[in-house]
């Protein structure tokens, strides 16, 4: 029951998947922000967007979104320093 559970996304969650992956044009890929908006706080998520979507183009050497995904995967967030409320 718990798994089943852990699969359903809020509306806050679904709300903040597509605010990412329409900012970073990068609607193909919005399974991973939904993974994304339940597994990680949505301030982090947002200030990175901020971040990632503010740096001058050529700053960027791949695309907006896949600098966006390389920042999230190595955060604090997916190490066992990190245990979530």
């Amino acid at each position: 029951m718990e798994f089943i559970r852990s699969n359903i996304y809020t509306s806050n969650e679904i709300t903040l998947a597509h605010t990412l992956a329409d900012a970073l044009d990068d609607r193909k890929s919005l399974a991973f922000y939904l993974s994304c908006a339940k597994k990680y706080p949505k301030d982090y998520l947002l200030s990175t967007l901020t971040h990632v979507a503010t740096l001058p183009d050529h700053s960027v050497r791949t695309t907006r979104a896949r600098l966006f995904t390389n920042i999230i995967t190595k955060s604090v967030f997916n190490t066992n320093d990190y245990v979530r409320d």
